[in-house]
This record gives structure tokens, sequence and C-alpha cells, in this order.
């Protein structure tokens, strides 16, 4: 064994280890999974790293329960969860890393299919990507990052669109008479002319930003006008009361800019992993916790780890494929 092959097989298992503590942590995501599973894809290494650590942990995994548990306790409550996050179990964590296990074998040799072949005619941004269109008679959209938007069509006619996942800001052009309406999640927006609103559909959560004019939220039997300068939000709890937000700062992204007041670093983390290739995760539930006030350009995201790391004195861990875990 050469001295190259040895220290591939050290950073081999110290990324396996570190995705243990995340995936073991009990706030790991479906995503999370996914992301395992691409890590363990990336190099038979990988994989075998993970069986060693993967029977390193069912060895001594009771006592990591009880330190777990004893630690709990001593906690006067728990932080609700971020809505962006969906739990997986021990269990599912066990299904999923067993799955990538026997996928990592398999598929190593063999290669595999990435990305998707839907066909979809509508209109899509990549990570990272902005764009401006005019999709019909006096409507424009400025789509976000990772945005994924269908055309609603008439008699050639662009009638409206369904926002599937992402955000954009639409106008409506005073001259437009024809009703223009945005679907998104199981509601719709109905606008007027000369109305101006941002929609956003992101990890379950979605939302509707007046900007000018007057937007109407139609949910079931529900109807709530969101005024300019005001935001509501819903989800499958309900929708939230009509809030005030500075547009300026609500929407900062049609500026390349990402404005964060006072918020736990484990959402603004999630929120940045939708400009940036890969994906960070931070491991440490109480660096999670920490309250940011930050602002990053979107040419920053290449370093975006690098500038948490400097301000928080986060440990950095890189990965393949623009993966960082943060501790």
């Amino acid at each position: 064994m050469t001295g190259m092959d040895t220290t591939t097989i050290h950073e081999s298992e110290r990324q396996a280890r570190a995705w243990l503590v995340h995936l073991t942590s009990g706030t790991a995501t479906r995503e999370d999974g996914e992301a395992f599973r691409r890590w363990c894809l990336a190099s038979p290494q990988h994989a075998q790293a993970f069986a060693r650590m993967r029977q390193m942990w069912e060895d001594i995994g009771p006592a990591l329960v009880h330190r777990r548990s004893v630690r709990e306790r001593g906690e006067r409550g728990e932080r609700a969860p971020p809505r962006h996050e969906v739990r997986m179990g021990r269990r599912a964590f066990l299904a999923t890393a067993v799955a990538a296990s026997v996928a990592a074998v398999v598929l190593a040799r063999h290669g595999f299919p990435l990305g998707d072949a839907s066909g979809d005619r509508g209109l899509r941004t990549a990570i990272g990507e902005q764009k401006h269109v005019e999709v019909g008679r006096g409507v424009a959209l400025e789509m976000n990052t990772n945005t994924d938007i269908g055309l609603r069509s008439s008699a050639g006619e662009v009638t409206g669109m369904r926002l599937r996942e992402g955000e954009a800001v639409v106008r409506i052009a005073p001259s437009r008479t024809d009703p223009f309406v945005v679907e998104m999640d199981d509601a719709r927006v109905v606008s007027a002319p000369g109305a101006s609103f941002a929609v956003r559909c992101v990890d379950g959560r979605s939302a509707v930003t007046c900007l000018d004019g007057q937007a109407v939220l139609v949910r079931g039997v529900e109807t709530t006008r969101v005024k300019p300068s005001q935001q509501v939000a819903f989800d499958d709890a309900g929708i939230a009361a009509p809030v005030a937000v500075n547009p300026e700062t609500a929407l900062a992204w049609r500026s390349r800019v990402l404005i964060y007041d006072n918020l736990p670093l484990s959402d603004v983390v999630a929120d940045i992993n939708r400009y940036r290739p890969g994906r960070i995760l931070i491991t440490d539930p109480d660096l999670g916790e920490r309250r940011v006030h930050a602002r990053f350009t979107l040419d920053q995201m290449a370093d975006v780890a690098t500038l948490i790391k400097d301000a928080y004195g986060a440990h950095v861990t890189r990965l393949p494929g623009g993966w960082v875990l943060l501790s």
C-alpha cells in the first residue's frame, strides 16, 4: 500500500465519520440522505469506509444513544425544527445507508444516470441562475435560482402559470385586461392590472409578497388580500396572518444580494444551499442555532462556507461535489 493510498483511505474515513455524526444526530433530512448516497457513489473507498464506520456505529450505538438521552434531559426545551427540514428516523437512515452501500458496490462499476428527463416545456432556472422572461402580453417574470414554472395557455395565449418550486416576481402591465392566475401548491393568486408580486414555494412552505397594486390569495374557501409591502405565508398548517416586510430586504435576491436579519444559522444555510451546487450541512446543533445578521452577494456563494468559518469559528470538512460539513 502506497503512502497516497493510505492518505486517501484516511480521508475517506474522516469524511465517513463526519457523515456518521450528522446522519445519526436526529436532524438529518431526506436531502441529507440523498447527499450521503451520492458521496458513497463517488468512490468505492467511500462505501468501504462507511461500512467500517457503520460497524463501529453498531458496536457503540447504545452508548451514543444513552449519552444523547442524558444531554437531552438536561435541556430545558427543544427548538422547533426548521420548516424546511424533513427529519429522518434512525431506522429510515439505516435503510438509506444500507441501500447506499449496495448501490455503491453495483453502480460504482457501471455508472449511474443523473438528472431527469421530464420533458417539461415550462420555464426553469438552474442553481444560481436568475432570468427575466416575458411570458405573454403584458406579463413579465423575474425568476430566481432553481425555479420551476409551468405556463397555462388557451387559444395560443398565456393565461397563467404554476409555480412548482422556487420563487419569482410577477409583473402585470396596466394595459393587460385579461386575467393572469398564478397557481402555487393548492392555492392561487389573482391579481389586477398594474400589480406586481413575488411568489415563493420552497421546502413545502409558500408565500406571496405584494410589491404594487393588490394580490388576492385564494385557498379553498379562504380569501386573503395582500397589500403592498405585505407578505402572507402558508403551508399544510394553514395561512398565516399578513405581515409587513421590507421588499428591498425580503426580495434582495433581485439585486444578487442575500440579507439575513437575526435568523438561526441553520435557516441561513438552508437558504444559501439554493444558490450553490452541492450542499452545506451543519453537524453541530449548537452552531446551527447561532443567530445571524449577514449579507452575502451571490458572487460569494463559492466561498460562503469559508466566510461562515471565519465569522463563527466553525470547522469545515469539504466533500466531493461541493458538499461541506460545518461543525
